[in-house]
């Protein structure tokens, strides 16, 4: 792998999602011979990127089921990105979450253990939910390595999280994914060449999830309507175009195999941090419109909410994410190419 992508087998799990269809195409773009497990066998996601690729219908909750599709296609890489991504589906339904997270996991990298030639490189999506938000003076001061935008009010000392602090966060999605994160560094001790990629929140083309704040501002301004801030505007994050992912995604898999990441590590993927308010008013700066965010303030619990990743390791391997306003405004153009939300129907 180390040579290149061209002809390597490789397997994704959740292929039919938004990040794995776009991984898929990235994929092939670099030559690999790219299959697909999900528990479909087609999606908008897929159709709408152009995706044509062998696709086996699976439960990774079902052991005899991952085994049966792994074991038959040996793949020289695996990307489990199959689970219950939604943290609000996953607190309503805990075992639902827990189950796909958690158990579909570990039969997928006990599928790939027990393989007699197992992958060369086995990457596994966790989440930068698993930590919560920064309490002041909690973790070392670090250099975040990138300037954050202006549009941040800088009113304390920023900090990071670090790839080994503590996974804290106790709502069922972030615990889900610390114990994901437990099972890579448990089963990369066992030998299995495995690592977690933690990436901040992403978005971009063919993203079905209106819920999403990029996705759903976007859809709001192409419709006409003042978008949506539910929570007060001042959660502040990172956000990265989902090609920065999928890089990020195929940079760890290549690591793994050159020996620049050791197995069971988890590896952050941040960007430059912008309150929801800054952000919303980007892109209805790079749209043109003259609407004004309706920001309502339901969810209080997100006010305060302070979430930066120090990702200077991937960084050190030669990742870096484009300008956020880059891929904002190409990400406005391919949606008002395909009609907003339209192209979910076709």
């Amino acid at each position: 792998m180390s040579e290149g992508w061209q002809d390597r087998h490789v397997l994704i799990t959740g292929v039919a999602g938004f990040v794995g269809a776009n991984l898929a195409a990235r994929l092939q773009q670099v030559g690999a011979t790219v299959l697909g497990v999900d528990v479909v066998n087609d999606s908008p996601c897929l159709r709408v990127l152009k995706v044509s690729i062998p696709l086996w219908v699976a439960d990774v909750t079902d052991p005899t089921q991952i085994r049966g599709v792994v074991g038959h296609l040996a793949p020289e890489c695996v990307f489990h990105l199959a689970g219950s991504s939604h943290i609000a589906a996953s607190q309503a339904r805990p075992l639902e979450a827990l189950e796909v997270n958690v158990q579909g996991t570990w039969n997928v990298l006990e599928a790939c253990r027990q393989l007699s030639k197992p992958p060369t490189a086995v990457v596994v999506a966790s989440s930068n939910h698993v930590f919560g938000s920064l309490p002041k003076a909690r973790v070392p001061t670090c250099a975040l390595g990138h300037r954050a935008y202006p549009a941040i009010k800088q009113d304390s000392v920023r900090q990071a999280w670090l790839e080994d602090d503590p996974c804290q966060q106790t709502d069922i999605y972030g615990t889900s994914k610390g114990m994901v994160d437990l099972l890579v560094r448990s089963y990369g001790a066992m030998g299995l060449p495995v690592a977690a990629l933690r990436h901040v929140n992403c978005f971009g083309p063919a993203d079905p999830h209106r819920s999403h704040l990029v996705t759903g501002t976007i859809c709001d301004l192409l419709e006409g309507k003042a978008p949506i801030i539910r929570s007060d505007g001042t959660p502040l994050k990172a956000y990265l175009h989902v090609e920065d992912v999928c890089r990020a995604y195929l940079l760890v898999a290549e690591s793994l195999v050159n020996g620049a990441i050791l197995p069971g590590a988890a590896i952050n993927a941040g960007g430059s941090p912008i309150s929801v308010l800054a952000l919303v008013n980007m892109i209805l700066g790079l749209s043109g419109s003259e609407l004004v965010p309706d920001v309502r303030g339901e969810d209080a619990s997100q006010s305060g909410y302070v979430e930066i990743l120090d990702d200077s390791r991937l960084r050190s391997l030669g990742w870096a994410p484009r300008p956020l306003h880059e891929g904002l405004l190409e990400t406005y153009n391919w949606y008002k190419e395909h009609g907003g939300a339209q192209w979910l129907s076709q």
